[in-house]
């Protein structure tokens, strides 16, 4: 990955993401993407050092739809335990603008729920366009 969208991430991470994480952490990012499948979206994931795994995807068109929130809890916190990541955080996108306060509240409460508030698991609700340009293509559900 070039040093630009290194960067970028980091400064992503640091920034929207509220992480705290040692400089030297960033000396090694990695990111993968899956494309769409029959039954969800695109889903990009960020592997920073050996500490941090990020995945980032698009919300539904109905986020109150039950069950694919705590699907993708569960996927990214037993990834991060098989792995030996620290902290996982699970970054939702939208792409009609701010997500409004209820709605993200309810994706919050959901996503705690489904982590039993497990410290280590963090869910972010964002615009697209508050990504970096070298992950704001990739939550485009294909």
């Amino acid at each position: 990955m070039g040093t630009d969208t290194g960067s970028a991430v980091e400064h992503f991470v640091r920034g929207a993401l509220g992480c705290s994480c040692p400089t030297g952490v960033f000396r090694s990012v990695s990111i993968d993407r899956a494309p769409a499948a029959a039954d969800r979206p695109s889903l990009t994931e960020l592997r920073i050092g050996s500490r941090l795994l990020v995945r980032l995807t698009e919300m539904p068109g109905e986020p109150s739809s039950p069950g694919w929130l705590e699907q993708l809890a569960a996927e990214g916190c037993a990834a991060r335990d098989s792995r030996g990541y620290n902290r996982f955080r699970l970054v939702l996108t939208s792409t009609t603008g701010l997500v409004p306060v209820a709605i993200a509240d309810g994706l919050r409460a959901r996503f705690a729920a489904a982590t039993v508030r497990d410290d280590r698991a963090h869910l972010h609700v964002l615009s697209r366009s508050q990504l970096p340009a070298a992950l704001s293509g990739a939550t485009v559900a294909k």
